[in-house]
């Protein structure tokens, strides 16, 4: 049986209308019986309510199998109609019967490679049926219907039509093919075997108006394509294989008896020959290419595609030695998307020369995870440097990255101005959650912004959380500015929370805005910093320099402590602290809930404090205690403040640990805010604190100095 047809839109139903003649006697074993099966008009297709149609019809030389207690061929009679046709063959004993159309062969077909003659060709679909268990075979029609009222069920093959805008560089296809990561499809009529794939081969096939329409036969059992899955299209043609994937937000179901429809647009596809520079993969988010070699890593670079996400994981660790890096994402207009997962494995010894934004990903889009880089050498001679990446988006492409479980330990970054240990400047919104940097060095050159961590955040928005910086050394030996322990600068409204420096060494004594966790924090209404903590620093600042913020216009630090260490005066206004905080009649710099311990050596320079170097403008301090050594000669010394310049300031509830030093060595006159403070060291930190009624659910009180919770 043969094919003939109208195009359809939606689903549309493969069936046939019933009827039944009734036999006047029971033949003899040996007889020839005629059986009959009609027809009926196509039916309309389902859903949209369009009139196009779909239609089978009987063909010379088709045959009916039927199965009872005994088995017969049926040979259709000449005369048949388009609808209507009579079989002849021997009777069949039983009294239930399995009716199978083509015939026996159908229960083996194998459906997973066709072949299809012209662009939009019906002639190589095949009609194929099962009416199982029926107690008629006389007259019959292959109908869910006529199935059901003769207590039997039917099978019976579908269609699949896909529709497919051709990319450019492909005139003539040759293949197209619909494959699933695990084997969803039946490759045959039969129940058992299953396929990952559905291959149609083209010949003579030229799209029409760059559309190629494409049938697949599919089998009588329905295919079901579960939530999440992704199906990957793959078109052949002009010596291309090209590949797009398509996710299934919802289950959907190949349908048997029916017309499936799957259109497919023009973008996104990517050249299957990249596929082989990997050890497995797509480069999609169901199937990542899969990286095991120096050699596949190396291959990342130029497979990415602009505009495009692309996928990758490792899948062993690299030894990246004697090969030099080619950032992934470093050339315009840097909108190469990518998702790369480290599965906990080890990139070492990368090494990245003078080259723009020298790093792993050079601008990154998208998102690095669960890898971590051991022994990196950047040496870039340019700005915008750091292991992972130098730049986090642009102002010109703003899709959210994100960084995940990512550590850099052992390594080295060495560049003129805007990096960081881990990466350098993010410029769209960031998530940077679980990352660490261990025992390396950032050394700096003529100009701004370096962090052990990152140089600066750009972006209101990004949040960077849980993350570390570790036994780091931060090398400044030029007179700049914006120099931290964590980040150089912090340059819009971001989010710093649960964030550790601990044990680091900054060498930045004629650097400017130096400090333990930040170099300068800026004035941006939405920006916070809580719970984080600066623990053993030992810092050589220039003028304002604190322990953990060097110059504070910072609207909301909270919960946060340097805990021992110290901190070495190369200029005025050094606190224990904060070296230079100040805020405006538009935003207030506060700090709140916060302690200091570490060390203050301020030598003969003014504005020495255990906590603050100079208060300036409208500034809140509460709940904030400070009890590290101070060491000054200037009279602007003080075991809390060096000074308070400005009678906008607000300083309440504040202690300065120290039985010798005043609470600040100047206070201006008329500052009257500066007030309900303590200075001393009666009785317990934590008994003071309790006095001024510090909130036990912020602070530990139980011990002689109080923690924060």
């Amino acid at each position: 049986m043969k094919t003939r047809y109208y195009f359809a839109f939606s689903l549309l139903a493969l069936v046939f209308s019933c009827g039944k003649e009734v036999q006047d006697q029971m033949p003899g074993p040996d007889d020839l019986v005629t059986i009959r099966a009609i027809l009926p008009d196509a039916s309309a297709t389902r859903g949209a309510g369009l009139e196009t149609k779909l239609s089978w019809t009987w063909n010379s030389g088709d045959k009916i199998t039927v199965i009872g207690e005994t088995t017969e061929i049926f040979k259709i009679k000449e005369g048949f109609s388009p609808k209507k046709a009579e079989f002849v063959g021997k009777p069949v004993k039983g009294n239930t019967f399995t009716i199978l159309y083509p015939g026996q062969d159908a229960v083996e077909q194998d459906w997973s490679v066709q072949t299809q003659k012209g662009n939009n060709s019906l002639s190589h679909l095949r009609y194929e049926a099962a009416l199982e268990n029926v107690d008629d075979y006389f007259t019959f029609s292959f109908d869910p219907a006529w199935a059901a009222e003769h207590a039997g069920t039917l099978k019976q093959t579908g269609v699949l039509k896909l529709t497919v805008e051709v990319p450019d560089g492909i005139t003539e296809p040759t293949s197209i093919a619909v494959t699933a990561d695990t084997p969803l499809f039946y490759k045959g009529n039969g129940e058992e075997e299953k396929t990952d794939k559905l291959q149609l081969n083209l010949t003579d096939c030229t799209p029409e108006d760059g559309v190629l329409t494409a049938w697949f036969n599919t089998s009588w059992n329905a295919a079901e394509v579960p939530s999440g899955s992704t199906l990957y299209v793959v078109l052949g043609g002009n010596d291309k294989l090209l590949s797009r994937d398509v996710l299934f937000s919802k289950k959907a179901t190949l349908e048997t008896g029916f017309v499936n429809l799957f259109t497919l647009s023009g973008g996104g596809w990517a050249d299957e020959a990249q596929n082989a520079h990997y050890a497995g993969g797509k480069g999609t988010k169901a199937a990542p290419w899969i990286i095991k070699t120096p050699e596949q890593l190396s291959y990342l670079a130029g497979d990415l595609a602009e505009g495009s996400i692309r996928y990758a994981k490792l899948d062993a660790d690299i030894d990246m030695t004697g090969i030099d890096w080619v950032p992934l994402n470093n050339v315009e207009p840097y909108n190469k998307f990518i998702d790369f997962d480290g599965d906990g494995h080890t990139i070492s010894n990368l090494t990245v020369g003078e080259t723009p934004y020298a790093s792993f990903a050079g601008v990154l889009y998208g998102t690095i995870k669960n890898v971590t880089f051991d022994g990196a050498q950047i040496d870039a001679g340019g700005n915008k440097t750091g292991v992972v990446a130098g730049y986090v988006g642009t102002s010109a492409n703003l899709y959210p990255c994100s960084l995940t479980g990512v550590t850099v330990k052992n390594s080295s970054v060495t560049g003129t101005s805007s990096m960081g240990g881990v990466v350098a400047q993010v410029a769209v919104v960031t998530t940077i959650s679980d990352c660490h940097i261990q025992n390396s060095t950032v050394t700096g050159g003529t100009t701004n912004n370096i962090g052990g961590f990152m140089a600066y955040p750009d972006a209101a928005g990004a949040r960077i959380e849980n993350c570390s910086v570790t036994g780091v050394t931060v090398n400044s030996p030029n007179a700049i500015q914006y120099v931290g322990g964590f980040t150089g600068n912090i340059n819009k409204a971001a989010v710093f929370e649960n964030c550790q420096v601990k044990d680091v060494i900054i060498n930045a004594s004629s650097s400017k805005r130096v400090g333990g966790f930040v170099g300068q924090a800026g004035r941006h209404e939405g920006s916070v910093i809580t719970k984080c903590v600066v623990e053993n620093a030992t810092i050589s600042g220039g003028q304002n320099s604190g322990g953990f913020v060097g110059v504070d216009y910072h609207p909301a630090i909270s919960k946060c402590a340097v805990i021992g260490g110290s901190i070495t005066a190369g200029n005025t206004q050094v606190g224990g602290f904060a070296g230079y905080p100040e805020g405006n009649a538009s935003l207030k710099c506060q700090i709140t809930d916060s302690y200091s311990t570490i060390k203050v050596e301020g030598g003969s320079r003014a504005n020495v404090g255990g906590f603050i170097g100079i208060a300036k403008g409208l500034i809140v301090v509460t709940n904030c205690y400070a009890a590290g050594e101070v060491t000054g000669t200037d009279a602007k010394t003080g075991i809390f403040a060096g000074s308070v310049d400005v009678n906008t300031a607000a300083i309440s509830h504040c202690i300065g640990w120290n039985a010798t030093l005043p609470f600040a060595g100047v206070v201006k006159d008329g500052s009257e805010e500066v007030k309900d403070n303590y200075a001393g060291a009666d009785g317990t930190i934590s008994a003071k604190a309790t006095e001024f009624g510090w909130s036990a659910e912020v602070w530990d009180l139980s011990g002689d100095a109080p923690k924060l919770k």
